[in-house]
């Protein structure tokens, strides 16, 4: 009965395959609009999708792609997931030259297949296959059948642009369902609306896109899922491996996630003692819920696990008490267990590392791929992020800080969008205290003070051991010659509002260039130059994400025999798109400079291009500006 429905299949699509095959995909055939900004061209694809039942389906893939350059090179290999839901049962590859002539064919034995991967424990593998072609272009040719199997969640992604600087000549999708089999797309970039027509008790979908020009990179550009034609697919209700579901609404989601929960909460008993004496004599239950973080993060680690239900099951609360270490998921539902056994409620929470926003009409648990811990305790809700041993208690990182989530509960699931910061409370300021004598040499003590984000980039520089690689980092935010770096001293605080403060002190021969009785004194040692966008039109808009506050205060004590000759003028921008200050005054004997940049996280629209070009430019100017001094 299966292979009779693929066969039916496979003759509504087959006349477009045979047309495809025929032809030999001359390079010459690329139309020069698919040639423009692209390292590699999407000749043809083809993929058709037989969706048999809940369990089991059939997918037929062929893949055709012409490699312009060696920048493209990645493009040329093949990859695909083996395991538990999937099974490639047929496959073969040609590599053809610019001409279209057959260069090497490549078998099934070609393939390898590793089951290396991060996760320390997964259901899948990986077969691939590494295409090493040195002349350039050549064309790869890719067909294969992937049996899919023990349940379906979603169906194939149609996103036949996969990368930037790709283009498509031709792709398409076919669709096959059992009359009446109940479906939700969500189309990105592309028209939802599909040629349908029903052939005995099967229902067939299709889609075409054509003509897919690439997406040049540009700085400060929205990600690329947010610019690619995107046709996500999924049946209304599911079977996954041993489990059912709905996939209408994201409460629906919420239900389907709570009953993989079940019974995974159970503590041993010596567990339940350790937990009671943990908060014993706390006055307050977030004082308890801040004790049992804290020793969570002392008593486990986290180690990838994506085994139990395709990898959206937890291990139990018992299981990881007992190895002492777990995944998101599974360090999330163990704390949730401890505060179980105080009387404190939580929710396990499911959100997305990659996109701030779920899609609302469409309910998908691989729209996420992190696990959270909410407590809500009156108005003081807590977000608890399980896998760090690092974070402090009760801060928001910025790979989840306003983010969209989803509460799962008895009732079903409830989006909550996390908390975030204002721009203006994470930044960088730092202060350099110079002494500069009349040759030019200086010796400076300097204190830089990070905060949230900020904060997070600079955990990575506390924990090096090496005061001499610390150095080497240091080194690469000044643009100073012949610079020493000494007295190193790093300070953590750790609270919900982090920060971390360095101190050190520098000397340099070559500070302040000499010439006859003057000094030419740089405005600002450190490096601080912001890139300059060379592109004369832009496409896309600017996104700035991760607001940034960076407040320079240099202080030169004057050498003695000298006196301020010039000082560069004061500057002031204000633009919608930030800001920037820079304030140069005497006190006594001490040049104070005082230069502060803010820029705010958000979206500007391309027509800003010249702009913001020329207030970087600006900046980049007064950073690099120098301050003369004349001998008396």
């Amino acid at each position: 009965m299966k292979r009779s429905i693929i066969s039916l299949f496979l003759g509504l699509v087959i006349s477009c395959l045979s047309t495809a095959q025929k032809e030999r995909y001359p390079v010459s055939q690329i139309p020069d609009s698919l040639r423009t900004d692209a390292y590699s061209v999407v000749r043809f694809e083809s993929t058709n999708f037989v969706y048999i039942d809940s369990q089991n389906a059939v997918e037929m893939v062929t893949r055709v792609v012409t490699i312009l350059d060696e920048k493209g090179s990645d493009e040329a290999n093949f990859k695909e997931g083996l395991g538990k839901y999937w099974e490639l049962k047929k496959f073969s590859g040609e590599i053809l030259d610019q001409n279209g002539k057959l260069i090497r064919k490549i078998k099934t034995s070609d393939l390898h297949t590793s089951s290396l991967s991060p996760e320390l424990a997964n259901d899948e593998s990986i077969s691939f296959y590494e295409c090493s072609q040195p002349t350039y272009p050549f064309t790869v040719i890719y067909k294969y059948e992937e049996k899919w199997k023990n349940g379906i969640i979603e169906f194939p992604v149609f996103a036949p642009m996969e990368t930037l600087q790709q283009s498509v000549q031709h792709a398409e999708y076919h669709l096959m369902t059992p009359f009446g089999t109940k479906i939700r797309l969500h189309a990105l970039n592309m028209s939802d609306r599909a040629d349908s027509v029903k052939v005995k008790d099967q229902e067939v979908y299709s889609w075409t896109l054509k003509g897919l020009k690439a997406i040049d990179e540009e700085s400060y550009m929205p990600k690329f899922t947010r610019l690619a034609p995107r046709l996500q697919l999924k049946p209304e209700n599911f079977s996954y491996d041993k489990s059912t579901g709905s996939l209408n609404t994201w409460n629906d989601m919420g239900k389907w996630s709570w009953d993989l929960l079940a019974q995974r909460d159970q503590l041993p008993p010596q567990a339940i003692t350790k937990v009671k004496e943990i908060t014993f004599g706390a006055t307050s239950d977030r004082e308890k819920v801040k004790r049992l973080y804290q020793y969570l993060q002392r008593t486990t680690r986290y180690v990838s696990i994506q085994l139990g239900i395709g990898g959206y099951q937890p291990m139990s609360a018992a299981t990881v008490c007992q190895t002492g270490f777990g995944d998101c998921k599974g360090l999330t539902n163990y704390l949730r267990a401890m505060l179980e056994v105080v009387g404190i409620p939580s929710y396990y929470t499911i959100i997305s590392t990659n996109h701030k926003r779920f899609i609302p009409q469409f309910a998908s648990p691989r729209q996420a791929n992190h696990v959270v811990l909410i407590v809500p305790l009156g108005k003081d809700t807590i977000p608890l992020e399980c896998t760090s041993s690092e974070l402090p208690f009760g801060y928001v990182h910025s790979e989840i800080a306003g983010h969209d989530a989803l509460l799962v509960t008895p009732e079903g699931g409830r989006i909550y969008r996390l908390p975030t910061y204002p721009d203006s409370a994470s930044y960088t300021h730092t202060l350099v205290r110079i002494h500069l004598d009349n040759s030019g040499l200086m010796q400076a003590k300097v204190r830089s003070i990070y905060t949230l984000t900020h904060y997070e980039e600079m955990i990575a520089f506390e924990k090096i051991a090496n005061n001499e690689e610390r150095s080497k980092i240091i080194k690469a935010d000044y643009r100073l010659p012949s610079l020493k770096i000494a007295n190193m001293n790093v300070v953590e605080k750790h609270d919900s509002l982090p920060a971390i403060t360095l101190n050190y002190t520098l000397s340099s021969d070559m500070y302040a260039n000499q010439s006859g009785t003057r000094l030419f004194v740089p405005v600002n040692p450190r490096k601080n130059k912001y890139p300059l966008f060379s592109r004369e039109e832009r496409k896309y808009p600017f996104v700035i994400s991760g607001g940034n506050v960076e407040c320079d205060t240099i202080l030169i004590a004057i050498p003695n025999g000298m006196k301020v000759e010039k000082l560069p003028s004061d500057v002031v921008l204000k633009k919608m798109f930030g800001s920037f200050s820079s304030h140069l005054s005497m006190q006594g004997n001490t040049l104070q400079v005082v230069q502060l940049i803010n820029i705010p996280n958000e979206e500007l629209p391309a027509s800003n291009n010249e702009d913001l070009k020329s207030f970087m430019n600006e900046i980049n100017q007064a950073y690099e500006a120098q301050i003369v001094l004349k001998k008396l």
